[in-house]
């Protein structure tokens, strides 16, 4: 039996270690100008989600980055349609129900975003662009969700 000292530790060699671990990086040699253009190439290859409230993958930061934390943050989350809605609360097992305040059976996110009688409402559109309306809907929403 032979050991090896790998920073101090004493491993055994048993002889039939298998090397099972593989890197997930891939590594291409890309020209530096066209580095850019690999990365969105890629990024369209993989993405396959349809949201009209995220913006197509540019190398610059989206609409909205001005706001205050807690405002970016639930902008983001309704962006991506996530959020901590009543309805995944209740996935979670954190509330006994998924029932909103105004009645609906169901609180996610689409329904506060443009069914819910308890905010403003606003569109995919208006969340990209970081409107008005999507502020007014961040404010009212942003302690609740």
């Amino acid at each position: 039996m032979k050991l090896k000292i790998y920073c101090n530790i004493q491993l055994i060699h048993s002889g039939r270690e298998t090397y099972s671990w593989k890197s997930f990086r891939t590594v291409e040699s890309v020209q530096s100008d066209q580095a850019a253009s690999h990365r969105l190439e890629l990024w369209n290859t993989w993405d396959n989600i349809t949201n009209e409230a995220i913006q197509p993958p540019k190398e610059q930061l989206p609409s909205g980055r001005e706001l205050q934390r807690k405002d970016w943050v639930t902008l983001n989350r309704a962006r991506a349609k996530v959020g901590k809605t009543a309805s995944t609360l209740h996935k979670w097992k954190l509330r006994p129900n998924s029932e909103c305040p105004c009645g609906n059976q169901n609180q996610t996110m689409d329904h506060i975003l443009s069914e819910c009688t308890e905010g403003p409402h606003c569109t995919d559109q208006d969340l990209r662009d970081c409107t008005d309306a999507a502020q007014a809907w961040i404010t009212h929403w942003r302690d609740k969700i």
